[in-house]
Order: structure tokens, then sequence, then C-alpha cells
């Protein structure tokens, strides 16, 4: 699914790292980032365990593959090697795992609420003067999800001006708004709806909806 800007990465990345592994190889270097437990997530309403536990693990491979791409540069650079190929590929390969991992935070963040958006909240007024009504808010974010393909959907909020944009991600590191502040994350990959729905993506957007976490996506808005 990666494409072509991504062939010529294969010699180079084939030797350091495992896409899918979760297991982190000995670094020389402590790892800046670690991956958080989402656990609490067990048990929510439309939402297998084992659908869960695939798409952590799959969240774990970016956080090990983000530590891995840091240290190799790292090396790299105080063997004085910035010139190489291999520091070129890895330079633009890691804003993809590194986004892979924060989307992925964000995601199982704004997960596991139980109620809806209170009616004195500021964020709903905000979605309010921007889309006209929550519902309004609400279907222009299910339609972007519903788009042909695969990748994100963020709500994102511009803070220059307050606007509110539903936005389509499509690769990790492609599409984001630069300077916008993501409030509200859906994984739309196949890995996040396939294991329970299929191909009814339409099914897997209403038990996301069912299970936003408001609460920890107003705290976002309001930071």
């Amino acid at each position: 699914m990666l494409g072509k800007k991504f062939i010529a990465l294969a010699a180079v990345l084939m030797l350091i790292m495992a896409c899918n592994s979760t297991s982190l190889p000995s670094l020389p270097y402590k790892p800046p980032y670690e991956a958080k437990d989402f656990s609490r997530l067990k048990g929510i309403k439309g939402f297998s365990n084992n659908a869960l536990d695939q798409h952590f693990a799959l969240y774990h491979g970016y956080v090990n593959n983000t530590n891995l791409i840091w240290a190799e540069l790292k090396k790299l650079d105080e063997q004085h090697q910035t010139g190489t190929p291999a520091y070129a590929e890895l330079k633009r390969r890691f804003g993809w795992e590194f986004n892979g991992m924060r989307l992925h935070d964000l995601y199982f963040g704004n997960l596991g609420g139980t109620g809806p958006l209170p009616i004195n909240s500021p964020l709903l007024l905000r979605m309010v003067e921007n889309f006209g009504s929550f519902d309004k808010w609400a279907a222009d974010f299910r339609a972007t999800g519903s788009m042909r393909g695969i990748g994100w959907v963020v709500l994102y909020e511009d803070p220059a001006n307050g606007r509110l944009f539903n936005t389509w991600i499509n690769e990790h590191d492609v599409d984001h708004l630069a300077g916008c502040k993501p409030l509200l994350v859906m994984d739309v990959f196949e890995h996040a709806y396939m294991p329970d729905y299929g191909l009814k993506r339409g099914d897997y957007i209403d038990a996301f909806f069912e299970n936003i976490n408001w609460t920890a996506v107003e705290a976002r808005f309001l930071q």
C-alpha cells in the first residue's frame, strides 16, 4: 500500500527493521518513545478484543520503527554519513513511521467514551459556528471517512482563526494541514475495520461515533 515512493527504501530498510514486528531490537541509545497502554478499550461496544489486539500490535510496530530509525539516523550522523543514500531514505521514512505512531496515539486516545458532547461545550459551539450544526459536522466527517481509499479522517482546528476542518489524510505523512491542531482522529485503513466489519466501513464508522471520548477531544480543543 505504500506505493512507488517507498520502493527505493526496501534494500536500506530490510536489514534494520521489520515493519510488523512488535519487539524492538537492542539500540545503542535510549529510545525517545514508548507505546502507550490502551488496554482500557478492551470490551467497548463494536470493537472486538481480537481486532483491538491486532491494531495495538500494529501501533507498537510504528513506535518501534520510529525509535529504530531515530537511532540509525543518530548513528549515521555520528559516523559522518549524512551524505549517503541510507541517511536520505531514512530521513524521508521517519515522518511516515512517526505519524503512524502519533495518529494511533490520538485515535486510541479519543475512543472509549460513553456520552455525547455536552450541549454547552465550547467545541460544540464552534462546530455550530463552522458547520451550521453538530449533525452537519457529523455528516461531513462521516462522508470524509466514507471516501474511496485508505487513510485517516482528522478534525483539525486552525489556531490562526479558529476554523474547523474535516480533513482526509491519505498516507500518514501526506495531506496534513500545516500548523493545525488535530482534535478527533479516525483510522480508516482496512486493519481498523475489516476484522470486525469486512467491507462494511459504514458500520465501523457508526461504531466509532458511538465510542468517541468527547472529554478527550474537547481537552485537545481547549489546550
